[in-house]
């Protein structure tokens, strides 16, 4: 299974809301509620030392909500949480979910929150 398959598995999961738009990368313009999949740190991790086949692959979800100057915005990324967490494959194990915080772009301030998530990978 390649990365390419591991990460396209986790897109079309999250993608199953039809609430929010996934993404794979970046995107140069982001419009909420969106869901944005980047790479954690470290990205792959050898399960035994030596093995270049099994490993320990790492994401971050990055879940982003209203502007944060909605009254309700806080609400609205909890509930958010709630929902994308309930969508992320079984196979994969939550490692974290950070404090809400505001995301710049171009136009305005997000609020966003990151979900840690990992997994197993075979390169073979």
């Amino acid at each position: 299974m390649s990365l390419a398959t591991v990460r396209s598995t986790l897109k079309n999961a999250i993608a199953s809301n039809s609430n929010y738009s996934v993404f794979d990368h970046v995107p140069e313009v982001i419009i909420p509620p969106c869901v944005v999949l980047v790479a954690g740190d470290p990205y792959l991790e050898p399960l035994v030392i030596g093995n270049n086949k099994g490993f320990t692959v790492r994401y971050r979800i990055e879940v982003i909500g209203q502007t944060f100057s909605a009254p309700s915005a806080l609400e609205n990324l909890e509930n958010d949480i709630n929902t994308v967490l309930g969508l992320i494959p079984v196979k994969w194990s939550i490692t974290g979910v950070s404090s809400p915080r505001l995301r710049p772009t171009n136009s305005t301030d997000l609020y966003s929150v990151e979900i840690d998530i990992q997994t197993t990978y075979s390169a073979s």
